[in-house]
């Protein structure tokens, strides 16, 4: 290669690297904001916690996709027992009280 080629090519190769660190730099400080400690402030002898950093570190992670809509069977099968009208030990005991075990009538009438 000639030197005034050489010499053309440096300008924009030194551009393309510079625009090529700011996105490499971006991930780093996203996982130091997320791995830096939250600093508590004391001034005039209040204290006063950063609120902002608790918040970002004890939100949910996003998702990234949307859950697929699960089919009505499975829908059902997910729901809890008693929607399911299914028998309940400790239900049935609260509804029939002291009767439990010994009537059929029980302490506390459905409703």
């Amino acid at each position: 290669m000639s030197e005034s080629l050489k010499a053309g090519l440096r300008p924009a190769l030194a551009l393309a690297l510079l625009l090529a660190l700011p996105s490499v730099w971006a991930g780093e400080t996203k996982k130091q904001d997320d791995a830096a400690p939250c600093i508590e402030v004391q001034v005039n002898g209040e204290r006063i916690p950063a609120w902002e950093c608790l918040q970002r570190k004890l939100a949910p992670a996003p998702k990234s996709a949307k859950s697929p809509a699960l089919p009505e069977a499975e829908r059902l099968m997910r729901q809890p027992g008693n929607q399911l009208m299914q028998y309940n030990l400790e239900g049935t005991r609260q509804r029939m009280g002291d009767a439990f075990g010994r009537s059929v009538e029980p302490q506390r009438p459905a409703r």
